[in-house]
């Protein structure tokens, strides 16, 4: 089997205290929210309206999804505070507040 794995990408490892402070709601518009929870090592996400989706970690504050083709961004101040992601999805960046 010819299989080109040039363009794969080995999964990092992103501590448990990291994850821990991305947890919570993202208010991306108006009754649009994506809840960010944990199970295990396992970061997760869901979208209002669909259903939860492992987050990949790519590097510290980004990750990706398998199943779509979209990354997340966590933006940490200086002091380590998750105050917003931004959704990367279909050319388009939609930044949300966290609210929770």
């Amino acid at each position: 089997m010819d299989i080109d794995l040039s363009e794969v990408v080995p999964d990092m490892q992103v501590s448990e205290v990291v994850l821990n402070t991305y947890l919570g709601k993202y208010q991306l518009a108006p009754g649009f929210i994506i809840t960010v929870t944990r199970e295990g090592a396992q970061l997760l996400a869901q979208a209002t309206g669909q259903p939860q989706f492992q987050l990949f970690p790519a590097a510290t504050h980004k990750f990706y999804l398998k199943v779509v083709d979209a990354q997340v961004t966590f933006h940490v101040t200086n002091e380590g505070v998750v105050e917003s992601l931004t959704l990367h999805q279909n050319g388009q960046d939609v930044p949300g507040s966290k609210i929770e």
